[in-house]
């Protein structure tokens, strides 16, 4: 906390020294001749198009304003800000590969298409969700043509608001005209659904013998490096990847050491004393709490159960603390006690004036604007009846003049003070009026709950953080380590002479944003992927989320294909079944050599044998699992014919076709053709778009901007 307020202080101080720094990186590159903003300001290509920084950040900035319009929450965590600007990357490269492919293919959304989707008798889901009556829930056409008349004079952040949605609806027609494009695109001949039919009906009466590969030991097979790279030579393209690292970290967590916590409890003990006595209990808790002071009215049950039942049984100015709660020292003052209904219902008239943004059409001065409301509250005193009215007819607020100037019910504080003042203490039927930041409100008042107790309770709340000087023995522990860990051997030397928890991350996006047991972990990650990182580097004390953080780089893995060495802890299982397949291949063509054999044979290797009918286009045995290759060779077999012994993914088997089982005949393919197209354009509206990916050239240059 006093880190935090040191820095709010020197504030000016720091835009000082940002402006300067800022004017000599400018300067730095005019003398050096380099031209400020080019290259630099790229932070991706798509097929050669670039994505410049500036326009991306304000399309982040756009997109975190609509998440706050869509949550209701005016802050924005620095996680749902990653993520946001993660979206917001996936959304550019997106657009511009649909964009560049829908040109190419000449598709487009006209403006009366548009239009129809905004106002035409079925309109865009974005267009009903957002134009729906707020009372009822239902879509209301009239609204949304309302609205594009008024569109010039509405609020500016509604109007941006608008304008996004309508983009958002062209870009979605103009995506379902590529994937319905691409879904339609695809015809099966009646060859093709003939063939399905048969795969999936033609069957095999068949027997199959298998031998485990657990039925020989590992211990019985020695893996030479021959083996291995046979292997990663005949199997290394179905290992591509994508770039990740691996490093190993440890961790100082900044916690508050004992002393810290005497400190703050004295200071808890301090406050306590004073807290029991003061008079403004408000601004005595904005002076020294770590939150400022709510003056919610709570519910009996709301509080934590022995302060709940302290604050309903006392009388006001009962204090209670200091007490630990969420790692803070907290303590209580009753500071009010009422009957108060927890439901309110109101109409108003909204008289508002230029400043307030409320109606931007008005020219009234806030004189004026009194004078006026003054005027229609002594109109609607004498005659009530004209209040609904002049509700509907000269109402600034316009959603609520839709419904006479009616609110419904609201709960008690969901409305600005003042005005929620008014209601609670008014009568119902009765018509008073107030003034808020929106300009002068004349309130009928229209209903209310059954009263019932409620409290208004003061916290004083002292975090339990770590002092400066407990943060800086604890960078320098950590600072210590870092230099003193010079390589990958030092670096786990000193663990093991300290004692220090040493934490794995493996394969490490460039997308990731965290680390296991580490959030914000973002410029580890950028440590991690720089050019000239190399295997064994060790990382400057990074400042992390409530941690300091020293990170070692263990592996580079880049695009690709791995290397053998990469890859090869993770193969050696299939190694080592390969090099049994070939031992328990031999032993069953050592015993079984004919049919004749297979008795015999089977029962003195320990085989499993098996009976079933087998489709052709089955993927799995059963019994097994999927065993493709075994299904395969089952059908090269002619009918009772016995293969030799072959490799499957769960052992060694023998199969015999003793019965070739065909398709029905069926004359109508119709089934057939659309299922397989179905299947299709299911695939298709998943997979069009990383197909385009895949094709294209993305050059993405994040990492060097977060």
């Amino acid at each position: 906390m006093a880190l935090i307020g040191d820095i709010r202080k020197r504030s000016g101080l720091l835009v000082i020294v940002v402006g300067l720094a800022l004017a000599a990186f400018i300067l730095g590159d005019l003398l050096s001749g380099k031209q400020p903003g080019r290259g630099a300001n790229i932070i991706g290509k798509v097929n050669g198009e670039q994505i410049l920084a500036t326009d991306f950040n304000y399309q982040v900035d756009e997109n975190i304003e609509a998440r706050k319009a869509n949550t209701g929450n005016e802050n924005v965590s620095s996680d749902e800000q990653f993520q946001i600007r993660q979206s917001t990357w996936d959304q550019i490269v997106n657009e511009a590969l649909l964009l560049g492919e829908t040109s190419r293919l000449g598709l487009a959304v006209s403006t009366q298409e548009l239009d129809d989707q905004i106002r035409g008798k079925n309109p865009h889901t974005y267009i009903q969700q957002s134009f729906r009556d707020p009372e009822t829930g239902v879509f209301d056409p009239a609204n949304v043509m309302n609205f594009l008349q008024n569109l010039d004079n509405v609020d500016p952040q509604m109007r941006q608001r608008y304008l996004t949605i309508e983009k958002a609806i062209k870009e979605d027609r103009l995506n379902t005209k590529y994937r319905n494009l691409v879904a339609r695109g695809f015809y099966v001949p009646s060859a093709f659904a003939k063939r399905d039919y048969e795969a999936r009906n033609t069957k095999i009466r068949a027997r199959y013998y298998s031998l485990p590969y657990t039925s020989l030991a590992d211990s019985a097979v020695t893996l030479t490096d021959a083996d291995y790279e046979k292997y990663y030579r005949e199997n290394k393209q179905r290992y591509q990847q994508e770039a990740s690292r691996n490093i190993e970290f440890v961790a100082f967590d900044i916690l508050p050491s004992q002393d810290d916590r005497n400190k703050i409890g004295a200071e808890a003990q301090k406050l306590y004393e004073e807290f029991v006595t003061v008079e403004n209990v408000p601004s005595f808790v904005n002076a020294t709490s770590d939150r400022r002071y709510d003056s919610t009215w709570m519910k009996r049950g709301s509080l934590a159960y022995q302060l709940d039942s302290m604050m309903f049984n006392s009388p006001v100015g009962t204090t209670f603390g200091p007490y630990i709660e969420n790692e803070a020292y907290k303590m209580a003052r009753l500071v009010d006690v009422q009957f108060r209904s927890d439901s309110l219902k109101a109409s108003h008239i909204l008289i508002t004036y230029k400043g307030t943004n409320v109606n931007p059409e008005t020219q009234l001065t806030k004189e004026q604007a009194k004078a006026k409301a003054d005027s229609i509250l002594n109109v609607v005193k004498a005659k009530p009846a004209m209040f609904d009215e002049l509700a509907s007819t000269i109402n600034d607020d316009r959603v609520a003049g839709e419904s006479k100037g009616d609110l419904n019910w609201f709960a008690d504080g969901m409305m600005v003070p003042p005005f929620n003042n008014a209601v609670m203490n008014g009568k119902v039927g009765e018509i008073t009026s107030v003034e808020t930041q929106f300009g002068f409100h004349i309130i009928k008042i229209t209903g209310k709950t059954t009263p019932s107790k409620k409290v208004r309770v003061a916290f004083v709340e002292l975090a339990i953080e770590p002092s400066s000087r407990t943060m800086q023995d604890i960078y320098s522990q950590a600072s210590q380590f870092a230099n003193e860990a010079k390589n990958a051997e030092g670096f786990d030397k000193l663990i093991d002479e300290k004692g220090y928890t040493k934490r794995l991350a493996e394969r490490i996006s460039k997308e990731q944003n965290t680390l296991p047991g580490v959030k914000q972990a973002r410029e580890v990650v950028r440590w991690a992927f720089d050019s000239k990182r190399k295997t064994g580097d060790i990382s400057p004390v990074f400042d992390l989320d409530g941690k300091y953080l020293v990170a070692k780089l263990t592996d580079i893995r880049e695009k690709g294909i791995p290397s053998l060495d990469q890859l090869k802890d993770f193969i050696e299982p299939l190694v080592l079944r390969e090099k049994k397949a070939e031992t328990l291949i031999a032993e069953v063509d050592k015993e079984i050599k004919s049919q004749a054999d297979i008795n015999m044979g089977y029962r003195a290797l320990g085989m499993r044998a098996d009976t079933n009918d087998v489709a052709f286009g089955a993927s799995n045995l059963p019994g097994y699992g999927i065993e493709g290759g075994i299904i395969g060779k089952l059908f090269s077999l002619k009918p009772g014919e016995m293969s030799k012994a072959t490799k499957g993914n769960q052992g060694v088997f023998v199969v015999v076709n003793d019965e070739l089982i065909p398709a029905p005949p069926k004359d109508d393919y119709t089934s057939e053709k659309r299922m397989i197209q179905n299947a299709f354009r299911t695939r298709s509206q998943r997979e069009a778009m990383e197909a385009l990916k895949q094709r294209s050239n993305i050059e993405d240059n994040r990492l060097m901007f977060y």
